[in-house]
């Protein structure tokens, strides 16, 4: 890093020196920098430029509404000007679709988000933007604020939007018009346009999770439990694991031993997937976890902790806790194992996520301190573990047994 700093500052010097000594002429530069640029942009014209029998010069110049227009011109150079003029409004206007990309690829050199956030995002944008193409395809500076609300407003009906779904849609809305003001494109704020938009909540398809879909209850969990003890390879193990510590799946196989101290976990990577320029599917580990709050400490409980000593037994000495076969174990497996374990005894499906939200659900029925639930689970607040998580585990049995015994209910004398 030092040795380029010194190489910059170097090349600064050696220019300030050519140029304050005379031995190089800022306008030659200017010009053949113009001159370099109407290259570019003539490169750029798909249309030949010829002159007529009349004398005259002529070119086609790209049309929206007839495909193609002909320009007719008294000199070459005047044709060139309307070819370059028109390539440079076009290069200093691209379409909401080449922004994107534009803001995208940034971001991704800035390495604000990772390839698999970019996958996300870009799969949003052709939902929500590339099926309006004339939205997508529209030049920014040929958008007004007026068309923004209204789009945005129709979206939520044309796709039946969550408010989830919808917060996606307008984390892109917002990235893509504040990068175009950044760079000069637009001169209004996407953040006042959109911020004075009212949305009823009614505005958002409700999405009703009954909670034996969000969460495994005793009788589930005494079940599932007992079947993956009676075989502890390493994915029952990782199953195991998970429920007891509240881990995600992609933080399990993404686990090492370093990260092993006694029945303390140091959660610090994870698994990524995501697809790369061929349209690859690719999985790697990445070297921090979810989100900021997931760089955190999770504790085996002591009842559990034999689970640290059989996964040492199977490891081999490997540098992964999840490692098998000369790899990673990767968490589709663990996520199809689960699965088949539900299925084999005859429990509603739930994915790795379901055993996450039991644990939290499970510390936060016994009462255990908010804060320490929202350390383990990796949470920014306290809020997301209550409101996105906490679910009734008691089976429907068990909540009828629990009401018909109070005693308001059970001494009730009926006169029929």
């Amino acid at each position: 890093m030092e040795s380029k700093y010194l190489q910059y500052t170097q090349n600064n010097d050696i220019l300030r020196f050519i140029i304050e000594s005379g031995k190089i002429d800022i306008n030659d530069v200017q010009n053949s920098m113009e001159a370099m640029k109407r290259k570019e942009l003539l490169e750029k014209h798909p249309y030949k430029i010829w002159q007529g029998q009349d004398g005259k010069w002529y070119t086609y110049l790209p049309d929206e509404k007839r495909g193609r227009v002909l320009k007719k011109r008294a000199t070459q150079k005047a044709v060139e000007d309307d070819v370059i003029k028109y390539w440079k409004e076009e290069t200093e206007n691209p379409t909401l679709s080449e922004l994107f990309y534009e803001w995208m690829h940034r971001k991704l050199e800035y390495q604000d988000i990772c390839a698999g956030t970019f996958n996300r995002y870009e799969k949003d944008f052709k939902r929500f933007f590339e099926d309006d193409s004339r939205f997508a395809d529209l030049r920014i500076r040929n958008i007004q604020p007026d068309e923004i609300i209204p789009f945005l407003r129709k979206a939520i009906v044309k796709y039946s939007l969550t408010a989830k779904a919808y917060s996606n849609l307008r984390t892109l809305a917002y990235g893509i018009f504040k990068y175009a003001k950044e760079k000069g494109y637009i001169s209004w704020s996407i953040s006042q346009t959109v911020g004075d938009m009212e949305l009823p909540k009614k505005a958002f398809r409700k999405v009703i999770k009954e909670d034996d879909d969000e969460v495994f209850n005793d009788e589930e969990l005494e079940k599932l439990l007992a079947y993956l003890s009676t075989a502890p390879d390493l994915l029952n193990l990782g199953i195991i694991l998970m429920f007891c510590t509240g881990c995600r799946v992609g933080e399990l196989v993404a686990m090492k031993w370093c990260d092993i101290s006694d029945n303390s976990i140091k959660i610090r990577r994870t698994e990524i997937t995501y697809k790369n320029d061929s349209g690859e599917t690719v999985i790697e580990i990445r070297n921090y976890p979810k989100t900021e709050a997931g760089i955190r400490t999770v504790f085996v409980p002591v009842e559990f902790s034999s689970i640290i000593s059989r996964l040492r037994l199977l490891s081999g000495g490997t540098e992964y806790v999840f490692w098998e076969k000369g790899g990673n174990i990767r968490a589709s497996q663990i996520r199809k194992r689960l699965y088949l374990s539900c299925r084999r005894l005859g429990i509603k499906k739930k994915s790795p996520h379901k055993l996450r939200k039991t644990y939290v659900s499970i510390l936060l029925d016994n009462g255990v301190d908010k804060r320490l639930i929202q350390d383990v689970a990796g949470h920014a607040q306290i809020s997301t573990s209550e409101r996105n998580y906490h679910r009734n585990r008691k089976s429907d049995q068990k909540k009828e047994q629990i009401l018909s015994n109070l005693p308001e209910f059970k001494n009730a004398k009926l006169m029929f």
